[in-house]
């Protein structure tokens, strides 16, 4: 099932305010709330305001939301944005990681060296 558009779940537009936003979800959120609406499908409803609302209140999500809509790159596994991830740690951060170890495994050693350590004279 497809996610319906956070702006339509809200009941405000594009160009809605932090305000606005927020006065639209604590009037949904009373709406829908489980433990004030028995109706079947009112637990799933005040979570989708909920979802809503915790992603156009914050203006980091809500830019990514507005860029990507629910199919952000960086959610998860639903793209390989530059090979980051949501938590920040990506395939650069496990080859730099293998690669330092390996750099720091390797000893350079001079033909003398050499010859100490194995006694060649």
């Amino acid at each position: 099932m497809s996610k319906r558009d956070f702006y339509e779940v809200l009941g405000v537009s594009k160009s809605a305010s932090k305000e606005e936003i927020r006065k639209a979800y604590r009037k949904l959120s009373k709406q829908y709330h489980p433990d004030l609406n028995k109706e079947a499908g009112a637990e799933d409803k005040f979570k989708e305001v909920t979802e809503a609302f915790e992603t156009l209140s914050d203006e980091s999500k809500r830019a990514n939301y507005d860029r990507f809509g629910h199919s952000d790159p960086n959610q998860g596994f639903g793209g390989f944005g530059g090979g980051g991830s949501a938590d920040g740690f990506g395939f650069e951060d496990i080859f730099s990681t293998f690669l330092e170890a390996e750099a720091q495994d390797v000893v350079i050693q001079t033909p003398q060296e050499k010859a100490m350590i194995f006694n060649i004279q």
